[in-house]
């Protein structure tokens, strides 16, 4: 057998009981908060036409998505994210539901990245869609989403920086670049590239006050004061009404109370191609890299074949808020098993009997078939964790035997079967 018989494709790994317990309670945890705001959850294809996703993605992403041809000759993608998937879902239904629609998932997303902690290739993603709202409302439940899904899993170190598309089209749009010119910005920026920032604009021709406007931008970030410098900077109508909103949307925020986790960017970029105002991401101290991201999306639908549908999401990446947590030294506290049955095998009837109300009652229980109990086994399961064993049969017909583990010490009691017998094993 060669080496990939043993080996997950890379970039891609298989979770053992310990953080695959510890990945669903995160998600459990998250999808609470979801279900406060009235979220419901959608489930769409891992498999997608790679036509579709790159008419609702764009194409500068497209060698990051994991191509095959099924047998009838069709080229699939398996989908590197949630939010064109959905769009594409709610267009092909557009006159069955009614609006808004909020939406949440969880669910693998698959990249062709470079593999490195907490960068796989199938990333666990968990997040919502608000569509057919265009407020500012609808932008602040979107982020005190985000804020209040990482909260519930422990992460307290992190900041939701928060930008808006409309603020660098503006200031771009007044130096007049092109295109291509956009284009080549917006990558140093998203790389934080402030160098290779400079040199590009230094080559481009424009005026002293052309390039110190641009060159400004990595440096708008801080609190809400930094919106009113990224006013008086811009001065031009749509950057004023994209600080009129990001303001708006701070009191909402500061209302909340959760004005303490944000931060403005007005540089910030996401990968996407499809957003059209509002963008965050949220970082923490301990990772190098983002735990949430989303943004506004309202054109998104209409690529589809359907019609502009204002929407805006989040996901959240499991595996990195589970990678931060242990940075921070945080200690998933994991339920425990009750207890476990053993029984002879003439006791079944009343050993399951009593398993099956155990189990109705919510308790943890496991049961083994065993002739004899010694020493050596009774050891075995302690160190499995396991403090209480119920004996059926291994002694009188009318008897349990009753072993409990306390300070690595094994005590033994003998029960009688009569009324409230059931009461007396879990009252020790």
């Amino acid at each position: 057998m060669s080496d990939y018989g043993l080996k997950s494709p890379r970039g891609m790994k298989s979770y053992l009981p310990e953080i695959a317990w510890q990945l669903n309670e995160l998600s459990a945890r998250i999808n609470r908060v979801f279900r406060c705001w009235g979220y419901q959850p959608i489930i769409t294809p891992t498999l997608e036409y790679y036509d579709s996703l790159i008419l609702g993605m764009g194409k500068r992403l497209k060698r990051d998505i994991y191509k095959l041809i099924d047998y009838r000759g069709d080229i699939l993608a398996l989908r590197p994210e949630m939010t064109a998937p959905i769009a594409r879902t709610m267009a092909g239904r557009l006159d069955q539901l009614s609006f808004p629609q909020r939406l949440c998932y969880q669910a693998s997303v698959f990249r062709y990245e470079q593999p490195q902690t907490g960068k796989d290739r199938e990333v666990f993603q968990i997040g919502v869609e608000l569509i057919g709202e265009k407020s500012e409302l609808a932008d602040a439940e979107a982020i005190i989403l985000a804020i209040e899904a990482l909260l519930t899993t422990g992460i307290r170190d992190f900041t939701i920086d928060i930008g808006h598309v409309g603020y660098l089209e503006g200031l771009m749009n007044k130096v007049r670049l092109g295109e291509r010119e956009k284009t080549a910005i917006k990558t140093y920026l998203s790389r934080r590239d402030l160098v290779g920032l400079g040199n590009y604009i230094d080559k481009l021709g424009l005026s002293e006050q052309e390039q110190d406007l641009l060159l400004a931008l990595p440096r708008l970030r801080g609190g809400q004061a930094i919106l009113e410098q990224a006013g008086a900077l811009s001065a031009d109508s749509q950057s004023e009404r994209v600080i009129d909103r990001l303001n708006r949307l701070y009191y909402y925020l500061a209302d909340y109370g959760l004005a303490r986790y944000i931060a403005f960017d007005l540089s910030l970029l996401r990968d996407f191609e499809y957003y059209t105002g509002v963008v965050f991401e949220g970082f923490t101290a301990k990772l190098g890299y983002t735990i949430c991201g989303g943004g506004r999306y309202d054109h998104l639908i209409r690529q589809f074949g359907g019609r502009d549908l204002p929407a805006i999401g989040f996901a959240i990446g499991l595996e990195r808020v589970r990678l931060a947590l242990q940075k921070q030294d945080f200690r998933f506290t994991r339920p425990g098993i009750d207890g476990l049955i053993v029984f002879s095998r003439n006791s079944s009837r009343v050993a399951l009997k009593v398993l099956r109300e155990l189990h109705r009652q919510g308790k943890v229980v496991l049961i083994e078939e065993r002739e004899r109990i010694d020493p050596a086994f009774l050891n075995q399961v302690a160190k499995r964790g396991i403090c209480k064993i119920i004996s059926f049969g291994n002694g009188l017909p009318d008897e349990i035997e009753l072993f409990q583990v306390k300070a690595e010490v094994i005590e033994q009691e003998v029960i009688r079967l009569e009324d409230g017998w059931e009461e007396r094993v879990w009252a020790h």
